[in-house]
């Protein structure tokens, strides 16, 4: 791909100063068919083609793992399946030839699932300290100034 700068000493030379294709390839030590498409193009933009997105090692074990996810739901919080969980069922169900995903793979996608199950937990209440106050866990204490101890 040659630069803007490049382009626009190309379509100078053809369109202001009148030189031919060949011309113009010949003084710059590029290709004719370099040049041809340079004169010719007309839209500048570039179009960039999307990835394609592959499949996962995972995409076999998904709903097996969606169902096991959301029977979590009646359960306790300890009781419920994390990545490690996961990954050790799976092989007991497949084997060790059988399951070949990564720890990381499988703790990705549990913790994509989890987000979207039991939603969002970033609710939180702003701890304020005012002057002359304090919180503990154990209780309420007050505590004021002496003025006999610490005069101003």
């Amino acid at each position: 791909m040659l630069t803007m700068a490049e382009i626009e000493s190309i379509r100078e030379m053809y369109f202001r100063k009148g030189m031919s294709k060949s011309e113009i390839a010949e003084h710059l030590g590029k290709d004719r068919k370099t040049i041809r498409k340079y004169l010719q193009q007309e839209d500048w933009s570039v179009v960039l083609q999307k990835p394609m997105k592959k499949g996962s090692k995972l995409d076999p074990y998904k709903a097996t793992i969606d169902s096991w996810l959301k029977a979590d739901l009646k359960m306790r919080k300890k009781q419920r399946h994390t990545a490690k969980r996961v990954i050790d069922r799976l092989v007991e169900l497949h084997g060790e030839d059988g399951f070949d995903c990564s720890y990381r793979t499988v703790a990705g996608y549990v913790a994509e699932v989890k987000s979207k199950i039991y939603g969002e937990r970033g609710c939180y209440l702003p701890l304020e300290h005012r002057v002359g106050e304090a919180q503990v866990d154990f209780g309420k204490a007050e505590f004021c100034r002496s003025p006999h101890l610490f005069p101003d």
